[in-house]
């Protein structure tokens, strides 16, 4: 047999085991379509992602800074007066339209590295508590509910405090330790809900075959367990990956988040009222200063609640009867 019959045949070997992957994504993608309300969370979370990978272009200087433009803006007045900045300005005079497209990218980068790292932990932990049993799983699930007996945003707001200091002098450091104290109170979740489902998929037959083939734990665990039990991981991401500018913005408007007046952030830009002194009185006299950056957190936060909504519908066939 020639090296060129070889080639096609592993070729065709290779599309067929493709072909099912393809008409099961295309069976789910049809179940999506049927929502409309998923479409437009895809829609506007698209939107934030194209945002995010193109506001370097879109906007002008470093796309990781803010910079002064001129006086406080009104948005609210005829759009000839003001069509420079349709968005109007906000305080210390920054131009709240490049703003918020710049801060798609952090938040999104933020929301990704919470969410992401947290759920790896989540995942491992939660795969080796249910797979193992006994002692593993009485100690990781221990410690889960020990995280879990805390309030996360004390635990959250405890850790900036105490290590605020350390990481001030670093650069990014503020940054990297608000992503530190998110993962360690986001990973519970993710736990508890793969140990939940590792507890039935270990039961099934395939895992009990690669047992008594003698597969190792490890390989057990990443080759049949895991990808089994991943799908409500899925759902759970896409409604957190949301969830966690919320929490920024909460941290910020409590003077503990990223209190930096040039850094580009939605929750950041809908506290600076906090930096000048005016209190809420001062800032209803200015709406437009949280409510444009207030109304990007919202929808995006919106889309990805719908996304996920949508991605639960066609991962969970009990779903669409």
């Amino acid at each position: 047999m020639t090296g060129a019959t070889l080639m096609k045949k592993s070729q065709r070997s290779a599309l067929r085991s493709i072909l099912p992957r393809i008409a099961q994504f295309r069976r789910q993608f049809y179940y999506f379509k049927q929502s409309p309300l998923a479409l437009a969370g895809l829609f506007i979370t698209s939107f934030f992602v194209f945002l995010a990978i193109f506001s370097p272009w879109m906007t002008t200087g470093n796309p990781y800074e803010l910079h002064s433009i001129r006086r406080l803006l009104n948005s609210f007045i005829p759009w000839f007066q003001t069509w420079k900045y349709p968005l109007g300005t906000t305080y210390f005079g920054i131009d709240l339209l490049p703003a918020i497209i710049k801060a798609a990218r952090i938040d999104l980068a933020i929301s990704l590295a919470v969410v992401g790292a947290g759920a790896t932990i989540g995942i491992l932990l939660g795969a080796f508590a249910g797979y193992k049993g006994g002692i593993v799983d009485d100690i990781l699930m221990r410690v889960t509910d020990i995280f879990f007996s805390i309030p996360f945003i004390v635990l959250a707001i405890a850790m900036i405090v105490v290590f605020r200091q350390d990481f001030a002098h670093v650069a990014g450091g503020v940054m990297t330790l608000l992503v530190m104290s998110l993962v360690i109170i986001w990973w519970p979740t993710y736990a508890r809900l793969v140990r939940g489902q590792v507890l039935s998929v270990r039961e099934l037959k395939y895992v009990e075959a690669a047992k008594a083939s003698g597969a190792r734990t490890l390989r057990i665990i990443f080759r049949h367990i895991i990808p089994n039990s991943i799908y409500p991981v899925f759902v759970q991401m896409s409604l957190d990956v949301g969830s966690v500018v919320l929490l920024l913005a909460a941290l910020d408007y409590i003077n503990i988040g990223i209190n930096f007046i040039y850094l580009p952030e939605w929750g950041n830009l809908a506290t600076y009222f906090q930096y000048t002194g005016v209190g809420i009185t001062g800032a209803l006299q200015e709406p437009w200063t949280f409510v444009v950056p207030g109304l990007a957190i919202l929808m995006y936060s919106l889309g990805l609640n719908l996304l996920g909504d949508g991605l639960r519908d066609i991962l969970d066939p009990r779903m669409r009867r």
